[in-house]
Order: C-alpha cells, then structure tokens, then sequence
C-alpha cells in the first residue's frame, strides 16, 4: 500500500459554524459523474462497497443502512450532482451532503460534508471518528471502481484487519489530529483526541 499516495488522496477540512462541527473530506475518481452517483445511490452498487440499504432513495424518501442500523431522511436528491440526507443512528441525529463535481478527463470529485452537533463524543474524538469513518468508506469506494480483488466485500473486510490497513487508520486519525489543531484545538488535546480516535477504529478491525 502507498501510505503517502492514500493520505494525500484525501483533502480534508474543518469548519465551525454556529456550535455545529463539518467535517469536510473530498476525494477524485476516476470516472464520470454520472457513474459514480450510480455507485452512490444504487442499492445493489452502494451494498457492494459500503451496506446492504433499504427504503426509498428519492426526494422525501427514508432510507436504512441494514448493517449498521444508521437511518435517516433524503432531504435532496438532485441527481447527479447532489444528495442530503440525515443521518440517525443510536439516537443521535446529523446531517451529510455530498456534492459531485465534473473535472477534465471524465473524472469526479466527491466532497462530502458531515454536520455533527456538539457534544461528548465530540470533546472525546474530535474530527477524527467522522473523517476516519467516511475515509474508510470512501477507500472502498475507490477500490470497488477500480475493480480490484480487494472491492468485493469479503476482501475489503480482509483488507481492513490487515497490519497496513491499521498503520493506515493511525496515519488518517493523525491527519485528521492536525485540521483540529489547524482548526483551534491546543496541540495537546488535539493530539490526544486523534489517537483515542485511532484505538478505536483499530480495536474494531
């Protein structure tokens, strides 16, 4: 694996607005806009790289991830360039936007923004746990794409528990440890909120 190449394919931000956190990632594919809102959107595509979904995926629509239990609204759906929706899992409610953008070469950009609350897990884990979640997803994303043994679903769930996929989630939870200093978050607590973020992820690989 190319840890450098893998950390570099991810920019990532955080802005605070009004007490409400978003943790912004974008990534390139390679591949049209129109093939990855398929991939994004398509219950059969979407349960081969990320969960098994269930519901109604249009404007108004209710969806739930079958693995997870993680549900919620679709607040936008304007296919293929944008998707909001809620995200409801154990209680807690959020809220993520994905946005596509065409560039040259038939490629496509993915942002994703994720607007979490504040609160105690927050204080705890900092951008980390949301950024290094949706890296994941979004890595699968990418080797679903590419095609490669390692997207079907048993493979990535072997790639995952590998020692690289562990150095991997420790550099991603060190990155994200950075934007929440360059963020305003003292070094220190910084520091310590991305490691608790890293042991995390790794003890569930």
């Amino acid at each position: 694996m190319n840890f450098a190449s893998e950390i570099n394919s991810v920019i990532r931000r955080l802005v605070t607005s009004g007490g409400v956190h978003q943790v912004v990632l974008e990534r390139t594919f390679d591949t049209d806009v129109t093939d990855l809102w398929n991939a994004c959107t398509n219950p059969q595509r979407l349960s081969r790289w990320f969960e098994p979904i269930s519901g109604d995926l249009a404007l108004g629509g209710r969806y739930a991830l079958t693995g997870s239990g993680t549900e919620g609204d679709i607040l936008r759906c304007e296919a293929p360039r944008q998707l909001a929706i809620t995200w409801e899992y154990e209680g807690d409610v959020s809220y993520v936007d994905v946005d596509l953008i065409e560039t040259a070469g038939e490629r496509t950009v993915l942002r994703l923004t994720h607007h979490v609350p504040p609160g105690e897990h927050w204080e705890t884990y900092g951008p980390g746990a949301t950024g290094v979640g949706w890296e994941e997803g979004l890595r699968a994303l990418s080797l679903y794409l590419s095609g490669g043994a390692r997207a079907v679903p048993d493979g990535m769930e072997e790639d995952m528990s590998s020692s690289e996929s562990q150095k991997l989630i420790r550099l991603v939870a060190h990155a994200w440890g950075q934007v929440d200093e360059e963020a305003g978050t003292p070094a220190g607590d910084a520091e310590a909120r991305a490691l608790k973020t890293a042991e995390f992820y790794v003890a569930m690989t």
